[in-house]
């Protein structure tokens, strides 16, 4: 992320939106995407690994592997017993890619590693990659998924009707003008809570680490990403949770 400038001095770069590196036809490639796919395909190979090689007695690849998924399922389980089994695999998929997403911006040279792209016109510096939870296309993307999932649930769980009714008609009917509306933004604005807190805090910690990198010594920006780690993991963790929590209500 560091840039020299014209005449020497650094500067930081830093951009909200992916950044386009390349085309594939007409469809743009950015930076973020790259992260992303980054961090789906590790996943995958992780995930099938441990379909390959599990075993009784785990060892310490498939430990790491097991702990979201007991931990997340001992949560649902507590929360929904019932549906337990049906629950668990969307929340740990969300979980997992978020983390894993997270953590592409730890990698060595994500940042740090440049290519010159054409912007606007003109020629500009841009990291080659770039952590997906710090675009807010993915974390709004992420959002929109939760909400189908909150949402279908509450169809499944009191059909149509009773999923119409919860929304449109209030307890008692007379507040219905009044409740109906505020219900319906309630229900919307789920998703910007969602998307925004996830790219806020990713966002603000690849600025915090572009700012430490350019400006410190190896130690400091070594401590926080320690912390950014440890960031990263409780980002996802809130995010899985919350949309388990919608979808319980």
């Amino acid at each position: 992320m560091p840039e020299e400038a014209e005449h020497g001095e650094s500067l930081i770069h830093v951009a909200i939106k992916g950044e386009v590196l390349f085309h594939i036809g007409p469809i743009p490639v950015t930076n973020s995407m790259i992260g992303t796919l980054i961090a789906t395909v590790t996943l995958i190979a992780l995930a099938w690994w441990a379909a390959r090689n599990s075993t009784v007695i785990p060892g310490r690849l498939q430990s790491f592997l097991e702990f979201p998924l007991e931990f997340l399922g001992n949560v649902i389980r507590d929360l929904q017993p019932t549906r337990f089994a049906a629950i668990l695999p969307p929340i740990l998929t969300i979980f997992m890619l978020v983390l894993f997403a997270n953590y592409v911006g730890l990698l060595p040279g994500v940042g740090t590693i440049n290519l010159h792209v054409i912007e606007e016109g003109h020629e500009a510096s841009a990291p080659i990659i770039r952590p997906a939870s710090a675009d807010l296309n993915f974390t709004l993307a992420l959002a929109l998924i939760s909400f189908v999932l909150f949402v279908s649930w509450g169809i499944r769980a009191n059909g149509v009707r009773g999923s119409l009714k919860e929304t449109f008609i209030a307890n008692p009917w007379y507040m219905t003008p009044l409740m109906t509306p505020i219900h319906i933004v309630s229900e919307l604005s789920r998703i910007i809570s969602l998307s925004m807190r996830l790219f806020g805090n990713i966002f603000a910690g690849e600025i915090l680490l572009a700012v430490v990198l350019a400006l410190t010594f190896a130690v400091v920006p070594a401590l926080f990403l320690g912390l950014e780690a440890i960031f990263g993991a409780v980002q996802a963790l809130v995010f899985a949770l919350l949309t388990l929590t919608y979808i319980t209500l």
